[in-house]
């Protein structure tokens, strides 16, 4: 009998301090715990930065600015003519154009306000859109490999002149006299 006694005493003591163990309050120095400096904790983590602090450093390496960009251009017909790649640079945004199936002579392009190009005369471009691109000069073989910057137009998000603000925007092509609608397309963003 005394065992049976011995045994439940021991099992009430164990579940006494099981529960006694449970307790959510953190320990303290009377429990043999000591103060821990907040700057030991925290050795090699930097508190993210506010203010200005995080305004200065918003643009360094955020997801949301583009670096590279395939616009794929169509003829008025709506075959594929070929494509202009887009880059960000300090100064503006640098174009590789390469386009073939073109007529000979003169060709304007321009950046314009709006994502979209519906064939054959590409009115829904919207209005010239950005800085000034120089005019290009196809040769009799039909193609053009040019490449150039334009500055006053950016990649960032956000920024009033960004070719990828809301609504999107469009490379446009036409004859340099301003009548024959020659090509068109939507800028696309691709990871670099």
């Amino acid at each position: 009998m005394k065992r049976w006694a011995m045994l439940i005493l021991s099992i009430l003591l164990l579940l006494i301090l099981a529960a006694c163990g449970n307790n959510e309050d953190p320990p303290t120095e009377t429990d043999g715990a000591t103060e821990v400096e907040d700057e030991n904790v925290d050795e090699g983590n930097e508190d993210p930065p506010n203010g200005e602090e995080a305004e200065d450093n918003s643009d360094e390496g955020s997801s949301e600015d583009l670096m590279f960009a395939t616009v794929e251009m169509m003829d008025s017909d709506g075959n594929a003519t070929g494509t202009a790649e887009l880059s960000a640079e300090d100064k503006g945004v640098k174009v590789v154009l390469q386009l073939e199936n073109l007529e000979s002579g003169g060709h304007s392009v321009e950046f314009r306000d709006a994502g979209k190009c519906e064939a054959p005369d590409f009115e829904t471009t919207g209005e010239p859109f950005g800085g000034d691109i120089p005019d290009i000069e196809v040769g009799d073989d039909g193609k053009i490999n040019e490449e150039f910057m334009v500055e006053g137009v950016t990649m960032k998000t956000g920024e009033e002149n960004s070719l990828l603000k809301e609504g999107g925007a469009s490379l446009f092509v036409q004859g340099s006299d301003n009548s024959e609608s020659v090509a068109c397309g939507v800028i696309t963003a691709n990871p670099q």
